[in-house]
């Protein structure tokens, strides 16, 4: 795919193609420092790089095609691609993570999408915070030691459905009864902070803890494997890269109060 950016000279045909200089540099900028988390694709050829191409996965998530009408809460938005696909489908989306929004904004504005973003971290969710009728949260489960209180944040917060893709153990005949998790134990850095992916737990084990949590009903979707596009070294959000032989497929739960 050409990347605009590089066919783009003149401001001129920049707004004619809906994207602002600053918007095309923003962009231009993240792909030369190595590109992002997530591929986003801005529209008249605007590609912001990435280790990611989530649309390849959208299938598996089981997101609603239509949220007119419905709030959405994306917990860990990182480069902020689902925020966006949210918005695209019509909801009214509220994104959090830890980092402080400049990028995120640039991202939203880039997109021509309303989201509105809070720096925020997924333990300091409660009732305050208010009820949305979607909650999602992909592939941050994995980075938090305490993941059962993490999905009792989440209900917390959740006034209609929860979806939830996180890592989880390749299913065992024998043992696929039982509530198990692997302990990875595996560090990183971002951003100046230890960044850990702790336990993987496998598909009893992630249902029943949502069961615990307070979910009335709790539907395992299946799993895939997130497939990079290619290793990148992210500089404007990083975020360490789990070692690929040892990459454990993704687990897809819908939760319902």
């Amino acid at each position: 795919m050409e990347r605009f950016h590089e066919a783009v000279d003149g401001g001129e045909v920049t707004e004619r193609l809906g994207h602002t200089p600053g918007v095309v540099e923003f962009v231009k900028g993240v792909d030369a420092g190595g590109g992002n988390y997530h591929l986003i694709d801005f529209g008249a050829g605007l590609v912001m790089d990435s280790e990611y191409d989530l649309r390849d996965f959208l299938s598996h998530y089981g997101l609603p095609t239509e949220l007119t009408g419905k709030s959405v809460l994306d917990v860990g938005t990182a480069s902020g691609f689902f925020a966006i696909e949210f918005a695209r489908r019509g909801g009214t989306v509220t994104a959090i993570d830890i980092w402080d929004g400049t990028f995120q904004a640039m991202v939203f504005k880039a997109a021509q999408v309303s989201v509105r973003y809070e720096q925020k971290d997924l333990f300091s969710l409660d009732e305050s915070f208010g009820r949305f009728d979607l909650v999602f949260c992909g592939s941050v489960l994995l980075h938090v030691w305490d993941q059962f209180t993490a999905l009792c944040r989440l209900r917390s917060v959740c006034g209609g459905q929860l979806i939830l893709a996180t890592a989880v153990m390749r299913e065992r005949w024998r043992s696929r009864h039982l509530p198990l998790a692997r302990f990875a134990g595996e560090r990183g850095v971002a951003g100046g902070r230890d960044y850990w992916t702790t336990w993987i737990p496998n598909r009893e084990a992630l249902c029943r803890m949502a069961e615990t949590a307070g979910f009335a009903k709790v539907e395992y979707k299946g799993q895939f494997r997130l497939a990079p596009l290619r290793d990148i070294t992210t500089t404007m959000l990083p975020i360490p890269r789990l070692k690929r032989a040892q990459d454990p497929p993704h687990g897809v739960l819908h939760a319902f109060v």
